[in-house]
Protein backbone atom coordinates (compact mmCIF):
# COMPACT_ATOMS: atom_id res chain seq x y z
CA UNK A 1 0.00 0.00 0.00
CA UNK A 2 0.91 3.23 -1.05
CA UNK A 3 0.62 5.96 1.71
CA UNK A 4 2.25 9.96 0.66
CA UNK A 5 1.54 13.26 1.75
CA UNK A 6 2.39 16.27 -1.06
CA UNK A 7 1.33 19.91 -1.46
CA UNK A 8 -0.14 19.74 -4.88
CA UNK A 9 -0.46 16.70 -8.03
CA UNK A 10 0.61 17.40 -11.16
CA UNK A 11 -1.33 15.29 -14.05
CA UNK A 12 -0.03 14.09 -17.45
CA UNK A 13 -3.07 14.42 -19.78
CA UNK A 14 -3.29 11.74 -22.38
CA UNK A 15 -2.98 8.00 -21.22
CA UNK A 16 -3.60 9.73 -17.69
CA UNK A 17 -6.73 11.29 -16.78
CA UNK A 18 -8.04 10.85 -20.73
CA UNK A 19 -7.88 7.72 -23.52
CA UNK A 20 -6.90 9.62 -26.11
CA UNK A 21 -4.56 6.82 -27.80
CA UNK A 22 -6.76 5.80 -30.55
CA UNK A 23 -6.84 9.60 -31.89
CA UNK A 24 -2.85 9.74 -31.97
CA UNK A 25 -2.07 6.06 -33.54
CA UNK A 26 -5.12 7.68 -35.86
CA UNK A 27 -2.62 10.59 -36.79
CA UNK A 28 0.50 9.09 -36.38
CA UNK A 29 -0.19 6.06 -38.98
CA UNK A 30 -1.55 8.38 -41.37
CA UNK A 31 1.50 10.25 -40.91
CA UNK A 32 3.97 7.39 -41.36
CA UNK A 33 2.69 6.23 -44.06
CA UNK A 34 2.68 9.21 -46.01
CA UNK A 35 6.85 9.68 -45.24
CA UNK A 36 7.46 5.77 -45.85
CA UNK A 37 8.82 6.16 -41.60
CA UNK A 38 8.15 2.64 -39.74
CA UNK A 39 4.66 3.28 -37.38
CA UNK A 40 6.01 0.98 -34.95
CA UNK A 41 8.78 2.75 -34.04
CA UNK A 42 6.54 5.85 -33.92
CA UNK A 43 4.07 3.40 -31.05
CA UNK A 44 7.73 2.99 -29.46
CA UNK A 45 8.70 6.78 -28.37
CA UNK A 46 5.82 8.99 -29.41
CA UNK A 47 3.97 8.78 -26.07
CA UNK A 48 5.03 12.00 -23.38
CA UNK A 49 6.80 13.73 -26.52
CA UNK A 50 6.28 16.70 -28.29
CA UNK A 51 5.69 16.25 -31.89
CA UNK A 52 8.54 17.49 -32.76
CA UNK A 53 10.97 15.20 -30.92
CA UNK A 54 9.23 11.69 -32.08
CA UNK A 55 9.77 12.91 -35.41
CA UNK A 56 13.59 13.84 -34.68
CA UNK A 57 13.63 9.77 -33.09
CA UNK A 58 11.80 8.44 -35.89
CA UNK A 59 12.69 10.46 -38.60
CA UNK A 60 15.95 11.89 -38.45
CA UNK A 61 16.02 13.07 -42.44
CA UNK A 62 12.95 15.38 -42.52
CA UNK A 63 12.66 18.39 -40.61
CA UNK A 64 11.10 18.04 -37.65
CA UNK A 65 9.80 21.81 -37.22
CA UNK A 66 8.19 22.03 -40.52
CA UNK A 67 6.75 18.55 -40.21
CA UNK A 68 5.41 19.23 -36.20
CA UNK A 69 3.94 22.27 -37.02
CA UNK A 70 2.00 20.47 -39.76
CA UNK A 71 1.20 17.30 -37.85
CA UNK A 72 -0.05 20.07 -35.00
CA UNK A 73 -1.77 21.43 -37.76
CA UNK A 74 -3.75 18.12 -38.36
CA UNK A 75 -4.38 17.53 -34.69
CA UNK A 76 -5.79 20.91 -34.20
CA UNK A 77 -8.55 21.06 -37.43
CA UNK A 78 -9.05 17.02 -36.47
CA UNK A 79 -12.96 16.22 -35.29
CA UNK A 80 -12.53 12.43 -35.04
CA UNK A 81 -12.76 12.75 -30.81
CA UNK A 82 -15.27 9.62 -30.87
CA UNK A 83 -13.37 7.26 -28.98
CA UNK A 84 -11.61 10.11 -26.42
CA UNK A 85 -13.32 9.45 -22.59
CA UNK A 86 -12.31 10.15 -18.78
CA UNK A 87 -10.54 7.53 -17.60
CA UNK A 88 -12.84 5.41 -14.49
CA UNK A 89 -12.42 7.29 -11.75
CA UNK A 90 -11.18 10.22 -13.10
CA UNK A 91 -14.07 12.94 -12.71
CA UNK A 92 -14.65 11.70 -8.92
CA UNK A 93 -10.63 12.09 -8.11
CA UNK A 94 -10.96 15.94 -10.02
CA UNK A 95 -13.92 17.17 -8.06
CA UNK A 96 -12.31 16.34 -4.74
CA UNK A 97 -9.90 18.62 -5.29
CA UNK A 98 -9.34 22.22 -4.98
CA UNK A 99 -8.47 23.97 -8.11
CA UNK A 100 -5.11 25.41 -6.37
CA UNK A 101 -4.05 22.03 -5.91
CA UNK A 102 -3.43 20.14 -8.88
CA UNK A 103 -2.17 21.15 -12.55
CA UNK A 104 -2.29 19.62 -16.15
CA UNK A 105 1.00 19.49 -18.30
CA UNK A 106 0.88 18.08 -21.76
CA UNK A 107 3.37 17.68 -24.97
CA UNK A 108 0.01 17.93 -26.55
CA UNK A 109 -1.12 21.21 -28.54
CA UNK A 110 -3.17 23.90 -26.62
CA UNK A 111 -6.37 24.46 -28.44
CA UNK A 112 -6.53 20.31 -29.45
CA UNK A 113 -6.07 18.95 -25.99
CA UNK A 114 -8.59 21.68 -24.75
CA UNK A 115 -11.13 20.38 -27.44
CA UNK A 116 -10.66 16.65 -25.94
CA UNK A 117 -10.77 18.04 -22.26
CA UNK A 118 -14.27 19.71 -23.27
CA UNK A 119 -15.24 16.77 -25.12
CA UNK A 120 -14.02 14.47 -22.17
CA UNK A 121 -15.91 16.71 -20.22
CA UNK A 122 -12.95 16.84 -17.47
CA UNK A 123 -13.02 20.00 -15.85
CA UNK A 124 -10.15 22.65 -16.73
CA UNK A 125 -7.77 23.49 -14.18
CA UNK A 126 -6.19 27.15 -13.06
CA UNK A 127 -2.32 26.08 -14.42
CA UNK A 128 -2.19 24.03 -17.61
CA UNK A 129 1.26 23.71 -19.34
CA UNK A 130 1.13 22.66 -23.23
CA UNK A 131 3.30 22.16 -25.69
CA UNK A 132 3.64 25.69 -26.93
CA UNK A 133 4.05 26.55 -22.95
CA UNK A 134 7.45 25.35 -22.99
CA UNK A 135 10.89 25.89 -24.85
CA UNK A 136 11.82 22.15 -24.56
CA UNK A 137 9.19 19.43 -23.86
CA UNK A 138 9.33 15.94 -21.88
CA UNK A 139 11.80 14.43 -21.29
CA UNK A 140 13.49 17.68 -20.26
CA UNK A 141 11.90 18.87 -16.66
CA UNK A 142 10.48 22.21 -18.04
CA UNK A 143 6.82 21.16 -18.16
CA UNK A 144 6.18 20.18 -14.57
CA UNK A 145 8.52 23.25 -13.16
CA UNK A 146 6.03 25.16 -14.71
CA UNK A 147 3.45 23.47 -13.54
CA UNK A 148 4.50 23.74 -9.93
CA UNK A 149 5.73 26.95 -10.32
CA UNK A 150 2.11 27.80 -11.79
CA UNK A 151 0.58 26.89 -8.38
CA UNK A 152 3.04 28.69 -6.21
CA UNK A 153 4.90 24.97 -4.75
CA UNK A 154 7.51 23.70 -4.38
CA UNK A 155 8.25 20.57 -7.25
CA UNK A 156 9.54 18.68 -4.44
CA UNK A 157 6.50 18.82 -2.79
CA UNK A 158 4.33 17.95 -6.09
CA UNK A 159 3.86 14.46 -6.75
CA UNK A 160 3.42 13.78 -10.91
CA UNK A 161 1.33 11.27 -12.61
CA UNK A 162 2.40 10.14 -15.43
CA UNK A 163 1.89 6.79 -18.12
CA UNK A 164 4.85 6.97 -19.98
CA UNK A 165 8.95 6.96 -19.87
CA UNK A 166 9.58 10.18 -21.33
CA UNK A 167 6.81 11.69 -18.65
CA UNK A 168 8.54 10.23 -15.68
CA UNK A 169 11.80 11.37 -16.46
CA UNK A 170 10.54 14.95 -17.14
CA UNK A 171 9.02 14.60 -13.40
CA UNK A 172 12.11 12.77 -11.49
CA UNK A 173 14.34 14.99 -13.56
CA UNK A 174 12.43 18.21 -12.18
CA UNK A 175 12.61 16.93 -8.86
CA UNK A 176 9.49 15.53 -7.95
CA UNK A 177 7.81 12.37 -6.35
CA UNK A 178 6.43 10.12 -10.06
CA UNK A 179 3.59 7.75 -9.88
CA UNK A 180 3.31 5.87 -13.25
CA UNK A 181 0.03 4.21 -14.40
CA UNK A 182 0.30 1.26 -16.25
CA UNK A 183 -2.10 2.89 -18.91
CA UNK A 184 -0.23 2.74 -22.08
CA UNK A 185 2.96 0.87 -21.00
CA UNK A 186 3.44 -2.90 -19.55
CA UNK A 187 5.16 -2.08 -15.77
CA UNK A 188 8.67 -3.20 -16.92
CA UNK A 189 9.03 0.26 -18.91
CA UNK A 190 7.76 2.58 -16.02
CA UNK A 191 10.64 1.31 -13.18
CA UNK A 192 12.20 4.80 -13.59
CA UNK A 193 8.78 5.93 -11.93
CA UNK A 194 8.76 6.01 -7.92
CA UNK A 195 5.86 3.67 -8.10
CA UNK A 196 3.78 2.30 -10.61
CA UNK A 197 0.08 1.58 -9.70
CA UNK A 198 -2.68 -0.62 -12.27
CA UNK A 199 -4.80 2.99 -13.02
CA UNK A 200 -5.89 6.61 -11.89
CA UNK A 201 -8.90 4.92 -10.47
CA UNK A 202 -6.19 2.90 -8.16
CA UNK A 203 -5.37 6.76 -6.47
CA UNK A 204 -6.93 7.82 -3.32
CA UNK A 205 -6.81 11.88 -3.21
CA UNK A 206 -8.06 13.59 0.14
CA UNK A 207 -7.53 17.25 0.85
CA UNK A 208 -6.50 17.01 4.31
CA UNK A 209 -5.74 20.36 6.41
CA UNK A 210 -2.86 21.95 4.31
CA UNK A 211 -1.90 18.49 2.30
CA UNK A 212 -3.57 16.13 0.41
CA UNK A 213 -2.58 12.42 1.16
CA UNK A 214 -2.60 10.19 -1.34
CA UNK A 215 -2.96 6.31 -1.37
CA UNK A 216 -3.20 3.55 -3.69
CA UNK A 217 -2.24 -0.10 -3.98
CA UNK A 218 1.31 -0.63 -6.05
CA UNK A 219 2.34 -2.84 -8.37
CA UNK A 220 5.62 -1.58 -8.13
Amino acid sequence: MLTLSCDAVLFDLDGVLIDSNHFYEEHWRVWADRHGVSYDHILEVHHGRPATETIRIVAPHLDSQVESEAFRGELIRSDRLEHVRPFSGVLSLLQNLPMTRWAIATSAPRSSALKMLHYAEVPLPKVFISGEDVRIGKPAPYPYLHAAQGLNQRIDQCIVIEDAPAGIRSGKSAGAYVIAVQTTHESSLLQEADAVVNCIADIDIEHSGDHLMITSNLIL
